[in-house]
């Protein structure tokens, strides 16, 4: 491959660490193109004002949580510009109800101090002030009612199980069906394979988990980079790569990857009683809007929205 100016590759690494969920808790920010190379060690920068609205914007998520009848959710939140690819959702977890301590998320992690993936759990409020300041926040979050809500919570909360499936090797794009490495949405879908498949295996979880998904009709996200030379880019850049994908996919530009819409999706078909919350917030206003179709881009609110001050 020949080799890339520096100028082509920083804004290669501006493109794509901007693409999947590498989102470390509070050491992996969005990515700058002031610190592209040094993405670790950002945090993000807030001033007293979009604190407060934040934590107004968490309250409202709290509200949806508290009210409804479920121990356990799926909780997506947007994270990262994904524009241009048409994804708002970058990253999810199990937002679980804690008793006294109210709501934690329990999701996977990249690491960058010890430089592996992990399984973290954290308050709602730090979940979602995570979010890139210059960006509408977005949350979306889903209920599973009945026998599947509460084997997804009790396989949430099942610790061994969760080690048990994360992954030796992070990769923000990780194929959906192969063990190689692991992204954070792919950690979770393979969780819910062991919560809702009943899988009885002593080793090889991962690989048990994904071919249950198979069976299952899972269908990852097909993301399309159209600019063949940005599939380089895994040459360039830590945490991408393409060798775990399928030579056909390469060839055609093609990720498949785990996303939280292709995760709703699912679950969606799996019981069509599961019931979807969608929350943004902009200019100190936040909207409340319930079901399956997504609220605007601009977080304009629809008909039968719900709109809240942000303090």
């Amino acid at each position: 491959m020949p080799r890339l100016s520096y100028r082509l590759r920083r804004l290669l690494r501006q493109a794509f660490l901007c693409l999947f969920c590498t989102t470390a808790i509070g050491v992996i920010a969005p990515v700058h193109a002031a610190n592209l190379f040094v993405y670790c060690d950002r945090t993000l920068d807030l001033d007293a004002e979009q604190k407060n609205q934040l934590l107004h914007f968490a309250a409202a998520v709290r509200a949806q949580l508290d009210q409804a009848d479920a121990s356990s959710a799926i909780i997506s939140r947007s994270a990262i510009d994904l524009e241009r690819f048409h994804i708002r959702y970058s990253h999810a977890g199990f937002a679980l109800r804690t008793g006294g301590l109210g709501w934690t998320v329990r999701q996977l992690f990249y690491s960058c101090e010890d430089e592996k993936p992990d399984i973290f759990d954290q308050g709602l409020a730090g979940f979602l002030i995570n979010n890139d300041s210059t960006t509408i926040p977005f949350v979306s979050l889903v209920f599973v009612p009945g026998v599947l809500g509460l084997e997804m919570h009790d396989a949430a909360l099942d610790k061994t199980l969760a080690l048990h499936l994360l992954g030796k090797q992070y990769s923000a794009n990780a194929y959906a069906f192969s063990t190689q490495f692991q992204n954070c949405n792919q950690w979770l879908m393979e969780m819910l394979a062991f919560a809702w498949g009943h899988i009885d295996v002593d080793h090889a979880f991962r690989a048990a988990a994904q071919q249950w998904l198979r069976d299952s009709g899972y269908r990852p996200s097909d993301i399309h980079v159209q600019q063949r030379y940005l599939m380089w880019v895994s040459h360039v850049i830590p945490l991408i790569h393409n060798v775990d994908h399928p030579p056909a996919n390469i060839a055609d530009d093609l990720y498949q990857v785990s996303m939280p819409e292709s995760i709703e999706d699912f679950i969606r078909r799996r019981d069509p009683r599961s019931r979807r919350v969608e929350l943004c917030m902009r200019a100190g206003t936040i909207v409340v809007h319930q079901g399956w179709s997504l609220i605007a881009d601009d977080c304009r609110p629809g008909p039968g929205d719900l709109s809240l001050s942000a303090g």
